[in-house]
């Protein structure tokens, strides 16, 4: 390679690294374990969203979420509740022409929610947001969500059920603090 096209080279794959950033696709391999869509009424309209959560071997789940709009509001704002002692982390997006965020990210430190402020606003035109996702290391249940939006300047929230890490053990934590515990009780019997 000559000199000038190794630095086009190195340049568009660069710029192909910057580009494909944070937009990630879901990690393949999953099964999907359960699935939620939660209607959200937001000024007199209806905003929903789908979440979906993925199971996988390595013990790891992914919590992914797509946001819809119906309301007059534009959407600008979604967080997921994350319940004390539970986690959220590698926190990424996937999609195209939809409303990207400019930032999805864990916040708090333990964890206390994973939030989203979009690029654009989610309208009313048919245009959902792009798929979000998080992993985290605890199973599925019923968690909060919220969504803000605004309107000729006045600011509107609106909250609602969305599928989020829960704090109860799996069965294979379970039976593992089962056995060791057994085996504790009879050490010490003996």
């Amino acid at each position: 390679m000559s000199g000038r096209r190794w630095y086009q080279f190195i340049f568009l794959l660069l710029l192909g690294a910057v580009c494909a950033q944070n937009a990630y696709a879901i990690p393949v391999g999953g099964v999907q374990e359960d699935q939620y869509i939660g209607t959200f009424d937001i000024a007199g309209g209806i905003a929903t969203v789908e979440s979906t959560v993925y199971s996988y071997e390595s013990g790891e789940y992914v919590y992914s979420y797509e946001i819809s709009n119906e309301s007059s509001i534009g959407i600008s704002f979604f967080s997921v509740g994350i319940i004390p002692g539970s986690d959220a982390y590698d926190c990424s997006y996937e999609g195209s022409d939809v409303v990207n965020p400019a930032y999805w990210s864990a916040a708090g430190s333990p964890v206390q929610s994973v939030d989203g402020l979009f690029i654009d606003t989610i309208d009313n035109d048919g245009v959902n947001s792009a798929v979000l996702w998080f992993k985290s290391s605890h199973s599925p249940t019923l968690g909060s969500g919220s969504l803000f939006g605004t309107k000729s300047g006045t600011g509107y929230t609106a909250t609602g059920d969305v599928l989020a890490p829960s704090t109860v053990p799996e069965p294979a934590t379970i039976l593992l603090l089962g056995i060791g515990g057994a085996v504790i009780t009879l050490t010490r019997r003996k």
